[in-house]
C-alpha cells in the first residue's frame, strides 16, 4: 500500500533536475546534461572574492568577513535554476543546491569551527510577497548536511533597497549602508558565523550584513553563496 501511494506521487509530482526543470529519477538532483554543464570554481581560488584567480577582480580589497566560498559562477544552468528557485515556487530545488554548498564550505573552510549559521535576511514585505526566503533553505539544508546550528533572523533587513544586480559596480558600495541591523546582539557575541546567500555580485550584501555582525561583536564571519556573478571588465573597470 505505502510503496503504491509513493509510485503515485511520484506519478503526480515527479522530480525535476535542479538546474533546467527536466524530470529525473528520484535519486537524482540533476539531469546528466547540466551536470556536465554547470559553470564550476575550481581549482586555485582568491579568498577573498570566491572566484578563480584568473578570475578575481577584487584585488584582495578588505572585507568585514574573512573568506567567501561558492560551488558555481552564476551563469547557464545555473542561473536558469536559481530563478526557476527564486520566482516559479522551484523551493524543493534547496536540497541540490545546499548538497553543493555544503561541499565547497568542507572544502574551502574545512578546518574551521562555525558556531552557527545565518541567512541574508529579505525584508517582511519581501518575504511575503514571495512566500518564502531562499537563503533560510539554503543555510538549513547546509546546516543539515553539516552539522552547524542553524540560527533564523539573526540579521533583519530594515527597508527595502534597489536590487544590487540592477545598478553599477560603484552604486552598490552605497546601496546597502544602514539598511542591515542584528536583532540580538547577545547571539553573536565572540561566534564564529557562516553567512549564507544564494547569489553574489560584487559582495557588497554579504559585507555589509558582515559588518553588522561584526559591530555586535562577532568574532570572525565567513560566507558562503551559492553563486558568484563573472565581471567583465572594460578600460580597466567594472561593468
Amino acid at each position: 500500500m505505502k510503496k503504491s501511494i509513493e509510485s503515485l506521487i511520484i506519478s503526480l509530482f515527479p522530480k525535476r533536475c535542479a538546474y533546467c526543470g527536466k524530470v529525473i529519477a528520484s535519486s537524482r538532483f540533476m539531469c546528466s546534461k547540466c551536470e556536465n554543464e554547470l559553470p564550476r570554481i575550481s581549482g586555485t581560488v582568491c579568498r577573498k572574492c570566491g572566484r578563480e584567480k584568473d578570475k578575481c577582480t577584487c584585488k584582495g580589497a578588505e572585507n568585514y568577513f574573512s573568506s567567501i566560498a561558492a560551488p558555481f559562477y552564476y551563469d547557464g544552468c545555473v542561473r536558469h535554476g536559481v530563478h526557476i528557485f527564486k520566482f516559479r515556487k522551484g523551493l524543493r530545488n534547496y536540497e541540490a543546491y545546499s548538497l553543493e554548498m555544503a561541499d565547497a564550505v568542507k572544502e574551502r573552510f574545512g578546518n574551521v569551527s562555525f558556531d552557527f549559521i545565518t541567512e541574508v535576511p529579505m525584508t517582511e514585505k519581501s518575504r511575503k510577497k514571495r512566500g518564502y526566503n531562499q537563503c533560510f533553505y539554503l543555510a538549513k539544508g547546509i546546516s543539515e548536511r553539516l552539522g552547524i546550528e542553524h540560527k533564523s533572523d539573526v540579521i533583519c533587513k530594515l527597508y527595502e533597497t534597489k536590487k544590487q544586480h540592477g545598478i553599477t559596480y560603484y552604486l552598490r558600495k552605497g546601496n546597502l549602508t544602514g539598511v542591515f541591523d542584528i536583532s540580538d546582539s547577545s547571539a553573536v557575541k565572540d561566534k564564529t558565523v557562516l553567512l549564507c546567500d544564494d547569489i553574489s555580485t560584487s559582495g557588497e550584501t554579504l559585507n555589509e550584513c558582515a559588518k553588522m555582525l561584526w559591530l555586535h561583536g562577532a568574532k570572525e564571519v565567513y560566507c558562503v553563496a551559492l553563486a558568484l556573478t563573472l565581471y567583465k571588465k572594460r578600460n580597466n573597470k567594472h561593468i
